[in-house]
């Protein structure tokens, strides 16, 4: 698994060093960092294989190997581990400063209580908003869920550009916010591209297989209308191809689709989809 940090990330720390902060910008880092590897282990422990974390002033964002780790109830426990270890943190050092003192933890505590408390809010790219999808999706498909958790991140990027903007006009500071607000809404505008991310990977792996060889093994399966399509999709595998053959209650022939009519089905309406929905 590759750890990227973003580049306005890192010229943003590097600006923080250049101004005297680099323990600051060091609390910073492994602030994000253990947040974002709570993320990891929580989706190993779910057998969901993470590629890649890319590290974001506010968290950061995982690219999933496949489609099935967008599962509502995965989702749901990636996204609330984050917070949790970074409020626990907080709260673990908190307790720690009553008992010694530090110049410095005060602020690993802020940066932590920050974390944790951000990335709860109800949009993406925040944790919050990852579980709101998992719960829209259910009932509306992935990529509405999606577009709907989006839009809120762009809306509260949006804020923080202006209230860094009135900052610095009023009050000769706030450019923090600007720089995190464009953060935000870069980051949140790219969560539909990470949406099919996965599943444009998963695809174009198997049309590579198909190119080099020149033919690709297929497993037909035959199953009723009324299933559940990511039960069907527990059947895929990289080695072959996937064609599903339906029928009806009196095994009467409907029609047949491709695996990649299924995800796109399973992605459009949800983890609840049935079949019959294609």
């Amino acid at each position: 698994m590759r750890i990227r940090i973003n580049l306005f990330f890192m010229l943003l720390c590097a600006l923080y060093i250049a101004l005297g902060l680099t323990v600051e910008v060091l609390f910073i880092l492994v602030a994000v960092l253990v947040h974002e590897i709570s993320h990891v282990v929580m989706a190993l422990a779910l057998g969901v294989k993470v590629t890649e974390i890319e590290l974001l002033p506010f968290g950061g964002q995982a690219k999933i190997e496949d489609f099935t780790g967008l599962e509502p109830d995965h989702e749901i426990y990636i996204a609330l581990v984050g917070p949790i270890v970074s409020l626990s943190l907080a709260g673990i050092f908190y307790f720690i400063q009553a008992r010694m003192t530090s110049t410095y933890l005060p602020l690993f505590i802020n940066i932590n209580l920050f974390l944790g408390v951000f990335n709860l809010c109800p949009a993406l790219p925040m944790d919050g908003g990852r579980i709101l999808r998992a719960l829209l999706s259910q009932a509306i498909g992935y990529k509405k869920a999606t577009g709907r958790a989006a839009a809120l991140g762009k809306l509260i990027a949006v804020l923080f550009i202006l209230i860094g903007l009135y900052q610095v006009y009023f009050q000769h500071s706030g450019a923090n916010y600007v720089v995190v607000g464009m953060l935000l809404f870069w980051a949140a505008r790219r969560e539909g591209q990470l949406l099919v991310y996965a599943f444009m990977r998963y695809l174009v792996n198997k049309k590579g297989e198909l190119s080099k060889h020149g033919v690709l093994p297929a497993q037909q399966i035959i199953s009723r209308e009324d299933t559940l399509i990511k039960k069907i999709l527990e059947s895929t595998r990289p080695s072959y191809y996937l064609v599903v053959v339906a029928v009806d209650e009196a095994d009467h022939l409907i029609g047949m689709r491709s695996e990649a009519e299924l995800i796109e089905c399973f992605f459009e309406k949800g983890p609840g989809s049935r079949l019959r929905d294609c």
